[in-house]
Parts: structure tokens; C-alpha cells; sequence
């Protein structure tokens, strides 16, 4: 904090290069398939992207050959321990539903620096690549909602998870309390997507909530998280726009 980007692009920088040459040696891993590995998880980041997926961002680029899956097992397992990795679980109602295990998770790696410092960006060429740059927030976003819900006394034991049903309706985040109440967010970089985002949020809670064969409890609100916005306000009963700086523990 406080330092201008180019000094801190080059502690994300160093802080990946020695996990790669110092860390994942010590732990019996080779460093150029945890660099791959890495920059596979920056590639596809907050993606519930499928093994299948990582194995062929991590083959060997002379050789060609790829990683086997328990290979690939192996080095996320490190990059969790290391505190690099952070997986999102899926969220579907009710809390006992075994599809809850079975949804791929979401990845993302610690803070969203470190996902800039592997796709080797500078802050002109993430702001040129904006698909990129709003991957990169809702990371932001991510991170800050789970340090939030995490400090609550009533947090689930996975307190943030993400919805998506086959149908295509989604929801980025689900902060959840460990008595089943809820809350839903949709994030967007600035306001010119937030009428889209506050209508599917309305959609959700339709779905889950209204109708003779709805068993889920109403959230305690939904909001949509804003990267620009002018003020936080309320757009209807329950409803909220939210920038990101307004967020507090």
C-alpha cells in the first residue's frame, strides 16, 4: 500500500519467482510446471475452468507431453497450502444438496496483483485488455467479500461461494451465515452494466424464492458491486448498488 505500481508489480513479481525457484523445489515440485500451472490459474481466473482445461495450459511446450491429472492434483494441493490458491465452491439451496459438492470450483490465486504479475501486464496493458481488467476485479471483489464475511461471527464455514444453473443465471458471489441466511452480488466495473445485473439479480431470487415449488429462504438483500460509482444507494426494497470502496468489515 502506498507505493506507486511499479514498485509494487515487482513485489507481486519476486513473491511468485520465489515461490516457483525456492518453494516449490523445497516441496518436490518442479518450478516450470508450477510457472505453468500458475500462469494457467492467472489465465483463467475466477473460471470454474475443468482439469482437462489446466492439464493443457501446463504441457510441456518442447516435448508436448501433458501432466497427469494426479500431477495437476498434486501442485494445486501446494499452491493451497502455500496460500496462493483460493477456491470459491458453488452455492445452491438447500444446504444439503449433494450438487453442492459436485460444482466445479472457482480459482483464484491470493490477490489480484499476483494475477497481473503472471500474465506479465503493466497497468497500460491491463487497462487496453478490458475482458482481462474486469476479471482481475471482480478478484478484487472476491477477496475483499470473503475477508468481510470471514470476520462475522455468524459466517458459514465457506462463507462466499458463486451460483450458476444450468439455465445460465448466475450470481458472482453468495456470502452466506451459518443460520442460512444469504445475500447475492453481481459486480460489474462501473455503472453502465448495473441495470442488467440488478434485473438478473431479481431473476435469481425469483427462481429460488417465489412459486408453490420454491423452498428457499428470501436473501437478506442483494447487491450489485460497483469498481465506479458516484454513491451506494438503494435501488428498491432489498436491492442495492455498492461501490467497492464503500464496502466495510
Amino acid at each position: 500500500m502506498g507505493l506507486d505500481a511499479a514498485d509494487a508489480q515487482v513485489i507481486a513479481r519476486e513473491y511468485l519467482r520465489a515461490l516457483r525457484r525456492e518453494s516449490a523445489p523445497r516441496l518436490g515440485k518442479d518450478s516450470e510446471v508450477a510457472s505453468r500451472l500458475i500462469f494457467s490459474l492467472a489465465r483463467n481466473l475466477g473460471q470454474a475452468a475443468t482439469y482437462a482445461t489446466l492439464i493443457a495450459d501446463m504441457r510441456d511446450a518442447s516435448s508436448g507431453k501433458p501432466v497427469a491429472e494426479t500431477t495437476l492434483v498434486s501442485y494445486l494441493d501446494m499452491l493451497r497450502n502455500l496460500y496462493l490458491l483460493e477456491e470459491v465452491p458453488g452455492w445452491l439451496p438447500p444446504s444439503r444438496s449433494p450438487r453442492r459438492v459436485r460444482t466445479k470450483p472457482k480459482r483464484y490465486l491470493a490477490d489480484p496483483s499476483l494475477a497481473v504479475a503472471a500474465l506479465g501486464m503493466s497497468p497500460a496493458a491491463l487497462l487496453d485488455d478490458w475482458q482481462t481488467f474486469g476479471l482481475v476485479f471482480e478478484s478484487l471483489c472476491l477477496r475483499d467479500l470473503t475477508v468481510y464475511a470471514s470476520a462475522m461471527d455468524e459466517a458459514a464455514d465457506v462463507p462466499v461461494r458463486y451460483y450458476r444453473d444450468d439455465a445460465g443465471l448466475e450470481a458472482d458471489a453468495i456470502v452466506e451465515l451459518g443460520d442460512g441466511r444469504w445475500a447475492a452480488f453481481e459486480i460489474k466495473t462501473g455503472e453502465a452494466k448495473v441495470p442488467a445485473a440488478l434485473d438478473s439479480l431479481r431473476a435469481l431470487r425469483r427462481k429460488l424464492c417465489d412459486g408453490s415449488l420454491a423452498h428457499t429462504r428470501p436473501p437478506e438483500f442483494m447487491a450489485v458491486i460497483t469498481g465506479v460509482s458516484e454513491y451506494a444507494r438503494k435501488v428498491e426494497e432489498g436491492l442495492y448498488v455498492i461501490p467497492i470502496c464503500s464496502l466495510t468489515a
